[in-house]
């Protein structure tokens, strides 16, 4: 399965990664603007993303994604410390799965919930 960690924080995306290359294969986008560069050049199976991005918010991009018809059923698992305020219902139109909490996920977790 191919990952992609859309993450602004270098240090949380490189931790994901390491978690996470031994049984995926994981690309890192730490800035938005690159995001769609990147997809032209390698597709993912999910995308793994924090929800503030620096300048860009993630529901911003994911409403460019739903624009063109390859990209708006690209899964998005959610990864913020604002999960808990994050209503799935408001942004399942995005495509996006699950909603985890950066300070509540493990290892084990992350992985299952990619697993699935």
């Amino acid at each position: 399965m191919k990952v992609l960690i859309l993450e602004d924080d270098k240090w949380f995306a490189d931790s994901l990664c390491a978690i996470l290359k031994r049984e995926f294969d994981v690309r890192v986008c730490h800035d938005p603007e690159k995001f769609f560069s990147i997809l032209e050049k390698w597709w993912p199976d999910v995308l793994l993303a924090d929800v503030l991005l620096g300048a860009k918010n993630l529901f911003v991009l994911l409403n460019e994604t739903q624009s063109y018809a390859d990209t708006r059923t690209l899964p998005v698992i959610v990864l913020s410390t604002a999960a808990h305020q994050i209503n799935p219902d408001d942004v399942a139109e995005y495509n996006v799965r699950k909603i985890l909490d950066k300070a509540e996920i493990t290892p084990t977790k992350l992985r299952e919930e990619l697993a699935r």
